[in-house]
């Protein structure tokens, strides 16, 4: 989907600005998940993760599922969002 649809859809799915949930797989290694949630709380401005942010180990213990609500302006920042998680080291898996 190229972005102008992915916009269009967003928008007639969304009311912005809004929080919008984010769900990142991480690998469990020490300091990784407090890097990627360094990173984007940098991006959105986030300075407390209080209500925004729910985590879940893995069975096994490998692997960290987050769920993470950041304030986004409109449907352009929540693809932005999604460009920037596809950039970190340690992402898994993000939708």
């Amino acid at each position: 989907m190229d972005r102008d649809a992915a916009i269009r859809l967003l928008e007639s799915t969304h009311s912005f600005p809004s929080d919008h949930l984010f769900r990142v797989i991480v690998r469990d290694q020490p300091g990784e998940v407090e890097r990627i949630l360094g990173s984007l709380a940098a991006l959105a401005g986030v300075e407390a993760w209080d209500g925004r942010l729910d985590r879940a180990a893995s069975r096994q213990g490998t692997y960290v599922s987050l769920r993470v609500s950041l304030p986004c302006a409109s449907a352009e920042r929540v693809l932005d969002v999604y460009a920037h998680l596809a950039t970190l080291e340690g992402v898994v898996r993000y939708f």
